[in-house]
């Protein structure tokens, strides 16, 4: 898996949820200015409702751009196998005593923890520094192992790409 092609994707998607949070951010202010939402009486708060979504609104905005302008800015940082995890590797993780051969990607990032982009039918996902699969990767090098809470259970991994 490239790994330009993953920051291209990563890049993309962030700049789609800009997008989209914008579009919404609108439709809310749209919404709190519309002449319907003028409160009629004391008891009538859809104007006041609409105001703090449309707030809320601009402030996904704002995050949203912060998300894309950190990767649309910064290129893929080049890392070795012999590299500790840090910030803006990509990992990939396969599982111990499998059946079938289950490998896990990661790409440790600075923000937007939780996205997932898919680059040839792989799934790739952001974690941050500051989450559990995160914490368990920083530091960590190629050929160790961790342990990664899932469905309730610890499945145990061993690191076998570093980029």
């Amino acid at each position: 898996m490239n790994k330009q092609e993953v920051h291209e994707a990563i890049t993309s998607a962030l700049l789609c949820r800009f997008e989209t949070a914008t579009w919404a951010a609108k439709q809310a202010h749209e919404a709190a200015t519309n002449e319907e939402s003028i409160a009629e009486n004391k008891y009538d708060t859809f104007g006041l409702e609409a105001s703090y979504l449309a707030h809320g609104q601009s402030q996904r905005v704002l995050e949203c751009e912060k998300d894309w302008q950190v990767f649309n800015k910064n290129p893929p940082a080049l890392f070795s196998e012999e590299d500790a995890i840090d910030l803006w590797c990509m990992v990939t993780l396969l599982q111990f005593a499998s059946p079938v051969s289950t490998e896990k990607h990661f790409f440790m990032s600075p923000c937007a923890g939780g996205l997932a982009v898919e680059i040839d039918e792989k799934v790739v996902y952001l974690v941050t520094s500051s989450s559990p699969v995160g914490k368990s990767l920083l530091g960590k090098t190629l050929g160790d192992e961790i342990e990664l809470l899932q469905n309730g259970k610890q499945i145990a991994y061993e690191i076998t790409m570093i980029g």
